[in-house]
Order: C-alpha cells, then structure tokens, then sequence
C-alpha cells in the first residue's frame, strides 16, 4: 500500500515541512512549501540525480489553484525531468565501477548463505545505480529504482530480475 503524496503551496513561510497522517484510512504524505523554498529544493534536484518532488508535481494532478501557478509548476517540473540529471564525472563512474567489483568479488568467494543474500542485494542495487547514472538517468530507491531503471533500460531490468534468486547468475 502507498501513501498519497501532497505538494502544497502557501505564501511565504519560514521552512517547509512534511507531515504523514491518515485521512479516510489512507495514510497520506503532505509536502508544504512556499514558492521560494519549493524552487530551491527542485533546483537542487538535477545535482542530487533525485527526481523527488518534481515528479510528483509533474505527473500530479493539481487540486486546487489561483491562477496559474500549478499549471506553471507542472511545466517547470516536465521540462527539469525531461533534461534529466546531472552528469556523472569519470571519477564517480569509476568509483561506482570500483565498488561494484569489489561487492562482485565478495560475491564470488563467499559461502554463508546469508553473506551471500545480502551481497547479492548490493550488487543488485549498485549495478542499478551504476546504469542509471552512466544513463544519465534519474536514481531511485525501492520501486522507484525499478521503474527508473525499467525506464532507462527494460532489457537490463529484465536481466537483473531473473538473478534475485541465482547469485553465480548476477555476479557473470
């Protein structure tokens, strides 16, 4: 079960602030900012390679507004999704092409079933990571990890998937 997300917009403010609460038995997940502090979390975005808030406010529906301000934010956030993320510098590919190495030879010599589950689990996310970031691509965690990655390359995905369950499989 997923929450629903909520960007709200006020007039100006201090901070902005999250809050999770239930209303009609859903648990809901309300984002509140000003226009200021919204533009400088989404801006800062592209650097971060999380796509976040924009794309909440980008496939959102807006609810309630004066004026023109949803339908403008909603163009904003497209077209930052759209450019997608920052680049990756070599030296963090190379830095991520290290780790995975290391985790895969981890992989290789281990016996412990367990040890085995776990590195597993981090050659299977850092492999994504690396994907996507060499894609130039958004990151993601979780589901969203998945369906940035399905996004950027079903192929890969696909391939990934069917080694959950067979470590020898994911480390080749």
């Amino acid at each position: 079960m997923s929450d629903l997300d909520m960007v709200v917009v006020t007039g100006p403010r201090e901070s902005p602030y999250r809050q999770s609460l239930h209303w009609a038995g859903q648990p809901v997940e309300v984002l509140v900012h000003d226009e200021r502090t919204l533009a400088a979390y989404c801006d800062d975005n592209p650097a971060r390679r999380w796509p976040g808030i924009p794309r909440l406010i980008a496939e959102g529906t807006v609810v309630s507004e004066r004026g023109a301000l949803g339908r403008r934010l909603q163009t904003e956030r497209r077209r930052q999704l759209t450019e997608g993320p920052a680049a990756a510098s070599p030296a963090e590919l190379e830095a991520h092409r290290y780790e995975l190495t290391d985790q895969i030879d981890d992989l290789a010599g281990a016996e412990d079933p367990d040890e085995i589950a776990f590195i597993s689990c981090r050659v299977l996310t850092r492999t994504a990571q690396l994907a996507l970031l060499a894609g130039r691509h958004w990151q993601g965690a979780g589901k969203w990890m998945l369906r940035e990655l399905r996004d950027q390359d079903p192929d890969l995905t696909e391939r990934l998937a069917q080694t959950r369950h067979a470590p020898t499989r994911l480390a080749a």
